[in-house]
């Protein structure tokens, strides 16, 4: 029955691969597709997307296949980082066709390679493997399939919702299977991001109907027509439990057929010959790939003998070689579950203990001796460290799959302090090959474990573990939780009251402030100041000190980031610390040109950039120019210079190797000021140029950030999701108003765009509750009450259910602070914020029905002598629609129309442009032809409708707002006509389209219209 059975296994299915084979077309014509299966162990799914693989790489596709392997302690990226080797194997042994993709994977794996021999976060990781799966997908039509996703590593779950968060139009089709039944933890957080992506479609693959089921035991039993109701009975159509039950029966079971699953395979076992009987409980217990020399070793049977146990035990149909992973498996999940249950307890001893035997005999003979001096670790004589660093990080993720194994066997056979030090080992393995995730984990159970055994046993002491586990946790982007596991460290005793307890403090307070508590890492890094001594230690009070004042200009306390600065600079300057001088000088001057004087304060920053260049510390530099072009930019709105010093900064720090990080985030900045000066195409331009660089880490998300505002602008709104998604993933943990306002921003306005008010509302009143707890600065706290001020409005105009009395104070006390708080600001950043100050004046008004032409006329001259011609725009919108309320023949309107237009039209602002011809249309104000590349701007008519024909233009507007449930006083409001002449409109309506109230016009415009007519609210 061996390969027959496998063969027809797939009868049944024909609808479900259909569906795949659909999903692959889609892929192919650029719509990137993710397919998650669901389905009870035995079920199908396996022999499903095998023949789905099969079909997709005969019709060209490159095909990459893991699968997540059911031991606690996997190495990290395990099931992809194997799918892109076995791929280039693969791809290798096909000739020419397959040597474009062992090109492109051979140099992108050798990437990989070089950021794990790196320190960073691991965001750079998962950059680098979606860039690799987006490269393959510019050649072929990439099928990325991950069995077994219930027992997937930490950061192969990240990476999935990442690679699914990111992608947009690419030829890619990502295809899970999990089992939909059983403890699997941490899957569920990953089913939850993945369900929250409009391109993910989740299938059941349900067990086989009957008649498939009949069609399958008839080709595996062809001489036992009787069969079929025997095995529908004990399998319900589950492909595996029916075959087993037909095995059954073929080798003479039929008379005492077992009752149950478990009886099945124990029956199949134990019909083995003794030896085989031995590999397969061998093979079940060995919690991962078995290569044949460790199953001989933990066998110790002769070769021959072994070999035909192997065989017997392969030929039943127990044991198969698993090619992926280079050695055996049994043939199911449920298979080798009932195996390993019905051990007795001595027998997993004894079989977990001859692991551990013989994974350590394997470790002692691979250990290296030390390399000559010169040689790096792992280094071949005669080859470069860059041709050596695959070989590197195969060597560490072979340490840290044996040692993860190791302790694996060594705490199950009873022997906790082997165990601390096989997890110990698989920890630092984690760390070099960057696996965050996977080393706080196991340094977590380092502790655990730590605490279970003598001290004398102790590899090294609880603490550290602590320590350790919480550096971990946060380079993995856990930042809560190394907060928790550092305060944790500092209440045990040996922690208080020295030298180490400042610095660790001053580590919390790194942590706190990547998290975004920027108040809570300013009192840890207070506290921190506090435990050094008063005299000596300048360095380390110095270095503290520096990362205080970082902290204070991050969460807006700029004062107070300036005089912590100066302590600092001075201690630097004392001990000699150039690299520390020219970062806080570059936090001193940010604070002076933000809060008492410009000029000072730029010749601060010009200071710290001189003294980063005597330098020569790439880093430093590379800040100093960042600090100068982010306060030009930003608060100080000296757009021109700001974009000018951040072109030069990038084309600095790109000849200092930094390209990809400060250069980047250089290039973002840039990108960001050309937005506002309505130079979008440049902008445009930048952001390319930084995104082909490929960023990681915080510098992607920048970049990101940047695309999306101008993605929000231009309307291309299913781009900006992706890219806010991704940005949302990757700052999951950082909870602070720092990195989630902007978030927030971006949303609301996104909202706004999709004429969707109330949920923009939601955005901003999120915002401001970060905003509650911690001092924020102002100059992300103003464009946040613009979009909340301008959704309140937007929500009334049109007629959507109104903000609470609570919700509209809480938006008038946040604005009077606004102005409060600017008062204390020098000159450039209170005229910033007046402006923004003004136009939340101007939407207030409009929310209350009142709004006024003056203010939005005040608020066009403000924005006009800042140069941001786009928001300026928007002011000559507002002021035309006021002035259209008070007098419908405007021509003072219709040239602010006119010039709105073109703005928008320049710039390419298709959202805008759409609201502006809206309003044009409900005004009756002609506007200049639109170009032929304009067809989603909507149009007054489109066609005819027959019973529609008989009513003028302006009545058909009218029915149109009408049937959005308008009253005649929001109708008249919104075409600047008296309500007496809306009522008159409607009355001539009704009798010329033969219907008596508004619900049939209505229904009569639907049925002319099926799309829902032309609300124009958008």
């Amino acid at each position: 029955m061996g390969e027959g059975a496998t063969t027809a296994a797939l009868i049944g299915r024909d609808a479900e691969l259909a569906e795949l084979l659909a999903d692959f077309e889609a892929a192919g014509s650029g719509r990137m597709a993710a397919v998650i299966l669901g389905g009870d162990a035995g079920v199908g799914k396996t022999r499903l997307v095998t023949e789905f693989a099969g079909a997709a790489a005969a019709a060209g596709a490159v095909v990459l296949t893991g699968r997540g392997i059911d031991i606690e302690d996997a190495p990290p990226f395990w099931p992809v980082i194997s799918a892109l080797r076995h791929g280039v194997r693969t791809a290798t042994g096909r000739g020419a066709d397959g040597r474009e993709v062992a090109d492109l994977l051979g140099p992108r794996l050798t990437r990989l390679d070089e950021l794990s021999a790196e320190t960073g976060p691991r965001v750079q990781i998962l950059e680098a493997l979606y860039r690799t799966i987006v490269e393959l997908a510019h050649r072929r039509v990439v099928v990325l399939v991950v069995e077994d996703l219930q027992w997937v590593d930490r950061s192969t779950r990240d990476f999935l919702v990442y690679l699914v968060a990111s992608l947009t139009s690419e030829r890619v089709l990502v295809v899970g299977t999990y089992r939909t039944a059983g403890d699997a933890p941490g899957i569920a957080g990953m089913l939850v991001e993945l369900r929250r992506h409009r391109q993910v479609s989740w299938r059941a693959v349900a067990p086989l109907r009957r008649d498939g089921l009949a069609s399958l035991v008839e080709q595996w039993a062809p001489d036992r027509p009787g069969l079929e109701p025997l095995v529908w009975q004990r399998s319900a159509g589950n492909a595996f439990i029916a075959e087993e039950t037909v095995r059954a029966v073929l080798a003479g079971d039929a008379l005492g057929l077992p009752a149950t699953l478990r009886e099945l395979v124990l029956n199949r076992v134990s019909s083995l010959p003794a030896t085989a009987q031995l590999v397969a409980r061998a093979v079940a217990v060995s919690s991962g790939p078995l290569p044949h020399p460790l199953l001989a070793e933990v066998l110790e049977l002769p070769g021959a003998a072994l070999l035909d146990a192997v065989r017997a035990a392969a030929g039943a149909g127990v044991v198969v070689v698993d090619e992926q992973f280079e050695g055996y498996r049994l043939r199911h999940g449920l298979m080798t579950e009932v195996v390993v249950a019905d051990l007795l307890p001595g027998e997993r001893i004894e079989l977990h203990r001859r692991y551990a035997t013989a994974l350590s005999k394997v470790a002692d003979a691979e250990r290296a001796p030390a390399p000559p001096p010169g040689q790096t670790p792992g280094q071949t004589p005669g080859q470069s460290q860059s041709q050596n660093q695959g070989a590197d990080r195969d060597s560490a993720v072979a340490a840290l799959a044996s040692s993860a194994r190791l302790a694996h066997h060594w705490q199950h056979a009873g022997a906790p302090e082997r165990a601390l030090t096989a997890i110990v080992a698989a920890a630092q393995a984690a760390e070099r090959i960057r696996g965050y995730a996977e080393a706080h984990r196991h340094w977590l159970r380092a502790a655990e474990l730590t605490a279970a055994v003598p001290v004398a046993a102790r590899v090294l002491p609880h603490p550290e573990c602590l320590e350790r586990a919480a550096e971990a946790a946060h380079l993995a982007g856990e930042h809560n939780d190394a907060v928790d596991l550092l305060e944790q460290r500092l209440a045990e005793p040996a922690a208080a009251g020295d030298v180490a307890s400042a610095l660790l403090t001053a580590r919390l307070g790194r942590y706190l402030h990547a998290a975004g508590h920027s108040g809570r890492a300013a009192r840890a890094y207070r506290t921190a100041t506090s435990l050094l001594p008063e005299h000596g230690m300048a360095a380390e009070r110095a270095e503290v000190l520096a990362g205080h004042a970082a902290v204070l200009l991050q969460g807006g306390e700029f004062a107070a980031a300036g005089s912590v600065a100066r302590r600092a600079l001075q201690l630097s300057r004392a001990a000699a610390l150039p690299s520390v001088q020219a970062r806080v000088l570059a936090i001193l001057g940010f604070s002076r040109a933000y809060l008492a004087d410009t000029e000072k304060g730029s010749s601060a920053l010009v200071e710290a950039l001189a003294v980063a260049e005597r330098t020569g510390a790439p880093t430093a530099i590379g800040e100093a120019y960042l600090r100068r072009a982010e306060l030009l930019s930003g608060p100080l709105n000296q757009l021109v210079d700001g974009v000018a010093c951040a072109r030069e900064g990038a084309a600095r720090v790109a000849g200092l190797g930094l390209s990809r990080t400060a250069g980047v985030a250089l290039l973002a900045l840039a990108a960001n000021g050309l937005f506002r000066l309505g130079r979008w195409d440049e902008a445009e331009r930048a952001v390319a140029q930084a995104w082909q660089l490929e960023p990681t880490g915080g510098e992607a998300l920048e970049v990101r950030l940047a695309r999306c505002r101008l993605d929000v602008g231009r309307g291309r709104f299913d781009s900006a999701e992706h890219d806010l998604a991704a940005v949302e993933l990757l700052t999951a943990s950082s909870v602070g108003p720092r990195h989630r306002l902007p978030l927030l921003i971006l949303r609301a306005g996104l909202e706004m765009w999709r004429a969707r008010p109330d949920l923009a509302v939601g955005h901003v009143e999120e915002g401001l509750g970060l905003v509650e707890l911690e001092t924020v600065d102002i100059w992300l706290v103003a464009p946040l009450l613009w979009h909340g001020t301008r959704a309140w409005a937007e929500i009334n105009r049109l007629g959507l259910p109104p903000l609470s009395a609570e919700q509209t104070r809480r938006l008038r006390g946040h604005c009077a602070e606004l102005v409060r708080r600017s008062a204390g600001t020098v000159p450039a950043v209170r005229d910033v914020i007046t402006t923004y100050a003004a136009m939340c004046t101007a939407e207030t008004a409009r929310a209350e029905g009142r709004s006024d032409p003056a203010i939005w006329a005040q608020v066009r001259q403000l924005l006009d002598q800042r140069d941001q011609p786009y928001p300026a725009a928007y002011a000559r919108l507002r002021r035309a629609e006021a002035l259209f309320a008070e007098r419908a023949r405007s021509s003072a309107a219709t040239e602010e129309l006119v010039l709105a237009e073109r703005t928008a039209r320049a710039l390419g602002a298709a959202p805008f442009l759409a609201e502006i011809t809206d309003l044009a249309r409900r005004a009756r104000v002609q506007l200049d032809p639109p170009d032929s590349a304009d067809e989603d701007i909507p149009s007054p008519r489109r066609g005819t409708e027959s019973a529609l024909d008989a009513l003028t233009a302006r009545e058909l507007e009218v029915l149109t707002e009408l049937s959005s449930g308008l009253t005649n006083r929001q109708i008249a409001g919104r075409l600047f006509i008296s309500e007496k002449t809306v009522g008159v409109h409607v009355s001539r309506i009704f009798a010329k389209i033969g219907v008596h109230s508004r619900v049939q016009a209505s229904a009569l415009l639907h049925r002319a219209r099926p799309s829902g007519g032309e609300s124009g609210a958008g």
